[in-house]
């Protein structure tokens, strides 16, 4: 099991959230609150989920980004999401999410 490690960064104008790790029941929490952190921190430009380093995702880490995005959309911000993973592309597309999160590589 690889434990979910979170970090925030603002780069080139954009608020970068990078995960690392599983994104499962332990880690939705712990992302989504990251998100909400970072959207408070900084209040402006294209937020940015990379989830290159993600190994692992399942339905609770899908509701976690679900949320994440509900959550920016509220505070008029767009979310994107970078790096998606094969597993995680894959997990967007037969939940037929792909094209709620736009991709960036």
């Amino acid at each position: 099991m690889d434990v979910l490690v979170l970090s925030t960064a603002w780069l080139n104008g954009f608020v970068v959230v990078s995960a690392a790790g599983e994104v499962d029941l332990i880690g939705k929490p712990l992302l989504y609150g990251c998100v909400r952190a970072a959207l408070q921190t900084h209040p402006e430009g294209l937020l940015v989920i990379d989830l290159s380093a993600v190994s692992f995702m399942d339905a609770q880490g899908l509701s976690a980004l679900v949320l994440s995005r509900q959550h920016a959309l509220h505070h008029q911000r767009a979310l994107a999401l970078a790096g998606p993973s094969a597993a995680v592309r894959r997990l967007l597309q037969i939940t037929a999410l792909s094209g709620s999160f736009p991709l960036m590589a």
